[in-house]
C-alpha cells in the first residue's frame, strides 16, 4: 500500500466523516493481546455505541454522532517540551497525550502531575525512566540519550489493539487518513478516540474515563 509520500506504508485506517474507522491491512487485537478475526478491510466503532464492539454497526447514524475532527494539523512536536538530566534527556508533547497514566502509575517519583516541573529525569535510573517512557501509548512522551537530541524511536509491529475502557492503541506507523483526505502524520504510537468523546478527534485525551465503554 502506498503512503502519502509515495513509499510503503504498513497497512491504513481512513477515517468516515461521523461514521467509522474503515482500516485495510492491520492485524487487530483485543485488550488481552488475541486476534481478532477480520477481514483485509473492517470498520472499527468511533461513537462508541456500537453494541458489536469494537466493530462498527451504524449506530452513528441513529444517535447522529458528530465526529469532525478537530486535532490540530501542525508539526506534532510544536510545544515539546525538554526535561534534560544527566543521563536522559525526556521530551514530552501535551497535546497527544491520551492519560493512560503508564508514566505515573510506573515513576510517580519522575512523572508527578502535582510539580510545576512535572518530570524529573534525575529521578531514576535512565533504564528503567528509558522503559516506562517507550510504553507510552500515544508517543506523547519520548527520551533521547548522549549528545544525540533527537528521540529514540521505537520499531513496532504495525497493528491496533483495542484498549480495554479506552482508546484504540495504533503501533507501527500504521497512516492514518482523515475524512478530507489529508493523511495525518505517521507515527510509530498513536492513540485513536473509540469512545466518541474526545475533544481532540480522531486522537484519544483521556475522556473514556467519563463514558462507559465496558471492555468491548
Amino acid at each position: 500500500m502506498e503512503g502519502a509520500d509515495g513509499d510503503t506504508a504498513p497497512g491504513r485506517i481512513s477515517i468516515r466523516a461521523n461514521g467509522p474507522y474503515v482500516v485495510a491491512g492491520v492485524r487487530l487485537r483485543d485488550a488481552d493481546g488475541r486476534a481478532l478475526e477480520t477481514g483485509d478491510t473492517f470498520e472499527l466503532c468511533r461513537c462508541g455505541r456500537s453494541s458489536t464492539k469494537p466493530f462498527c454497526d451504524e449506530t452513528h447514524d441513529a444517535i447522529a454522532f458528530d465526529g469532525r475532527e478537530t486535532a490540530d494539523r501542525g508539526d506534532y512536536t510544536d510545544g515539546r517540551r525538554t526535561f534534560e538530566g544527566e543521563e536522559i534527556t525526556i521530551l514530552d508533547v501535551r497535546r497527544l497525550c491520551a492519560h493512560a497514566a503508564v508514566c505515573t502509575d510506573n515513576l510517580p517519583r519522575v512523572f508527578d502531575v502535582t510539580r510545576p516541573r512535572w518530570i524529573d529525569p534525575d529521578a531514576a535510573p535512565a533504564d528503567d525512566i528509558a522503559d516506562v517512557v517507550a510504553r507510552c501509548p500515544s508517543g506523547a512522551l519520548a527520551y533521547a540519550v548522549g549528545d544525540d537530541p533527537e528521540p529514540v524511536q521505537p520499531h513496532l509491529e504495525p497493528g491496533i489493539r483495542c484498549s480495554r475502557g479506552a482508546s484504540y492503541v495504533v503501533t507501527g506507523g500504521v497512516e492514518v487518513v482523515g475524512a478530507d483526505g489529508r493523511p495525518y502524520a505517521r507515527r510509530e504510537r498513536v492513540t485513536l478516540c473509540r469512545c466518541g468523546a474526545s475533544r481532540n478527534k480522531p486522537f484519544c485525551d483521556g475522556s473514556h474515563d467519563d463514558v462507559d465503554l465496558g471492555d468491548g
